[in-house]
């Protein structure tokens, strides 16, 4: 989500959109306007504070630079074999990272020419399946369990956030399971953890139901987290104190994605089928803008102190 509450969406079917979020319109954001890209665009990220520009990684493996202003598009650059799955931009450096499942991570320099220029390429042991990028710190999750150093998760990882002191990391996985991780060793040792989340039990024949973790995003101004899962719900943890804040209503379908506004007085939340369940019905595709309350995001340390 941009400075001025533009939030950016892409979708498999191939468009990318801009959409306003304002907090006296609670409910269903805004659209503002839509860019047929022709290919399923998985990812995206303003240029900056440019909320004319965004950088899009498609299904293809093309990364494209969108502009908004005049509805056109170009093509950067391109992963060799398979999907970008993740695209950040470093507003300190102004490079654009990319990460593929061709098991590479490119930085591109957007204004060396008409196309772009690759600056670099860092092969990865794995696919990667998710990044962060936060005061020069590169996060990655890479299909054979790699984020930087090993993870603690078992199962493939399907979203991964920095933390806002950009000293770790959580990591959620298809397994209904988030790991709160730190970068340096000796820390990740003592603080490490991870917690099951996104799960139910209906029915003792049954037993547990157990939802993938889609999507984390972490409050900019309390350093607090939200997680998105396939049944529906978003979670608002305070990791430090490893407890459940708040649990929102259901939503119509699974959270596909999750960000918070600049300031974190808003989220806005996807609400995306992600097969997760044998539903006869598929609910329409929905981005939903959430006002925080102060109880939802606030630590539990900041309460009682």
């Amino acid at each position: 989500m941009a400075r001025r509450l533009t939030l950016l969406v892409t979708s498999w079917d191939g468009t990318a959109r801009r959409y306003a979020c304002r907090a006296r319109e609670i409910g269903d954001v805004k659209s503002l306007n839509s860019i047929d890209l022709g290919a399923p665009a998985l990812c995206g990220t303003f240029v900056g504070t440019d909320e004319d520009a965004a950088c899009v990684g498609c299904l293809d493996g093309s990364v494209r630079l969108v502009d908004f202003k005049t509805g056109a598009f170009r093509v950067v650059g391109a992963h060799d074999d398979g999907a970008v799955s993740a695209v950040e931009y470093d507003d300190a450096t102004k490079k654009l990272f990319t990460f593929g499942w061709d098991r590479t991570i490119r930085a591109w320099d957007l204004t060396k020419d008409e196309r772009g220029r690759a600056v670099s390429t860092t092969k990865t042991a794995g696919k990667c399946y998710a990044a962060d990028l936060r005061d020069g710190k590169i996060f990655v999750a890479t299909s054979d369990g790699q984020v930087l150093a090993r993870s603690s998760m078992r199962f493939q990882t399907r979203a991964i956030a920095a933390n806002i002191r950009g000293d770790g990391f959580v990591a959620a996985s298809v397994e209904g399971r988030v790991a709160v991780e730190f970068i340096r060793d000796e820390e990740n040792d003592k603080r490490k953890y991870a917690f099951k989340c996104h799960r139910k039990t209906d029915d003792a024949s049954v037993g547990e139901i157990v939802y993938p973790v889609h999507a984390v995003a972490f409050h900019p101004v309390h350093g607090t987290f939200a997680t998105g899962g396939g049944d529906g719900y978003v979670n608002f943890w305070d990791g430090d104190a490893k407890k459940r804040l708040f649990q929102s209503p259901r939503y119509p379908t699974s959270i596909s994605a999750l960000a918070f506004s600049p300031c974190g007085s808003l989220l806005a939340i996807a609400s995306s089928y992600a097969h997760e369940e044998r539903e006869n019905n598929k609910p329409e595709d929905r981005v939903f803008l959430r006002e925080t309350r102060a109880e939802e995001v606030t630590p539990k340390s900041a309460k009682t102190s």
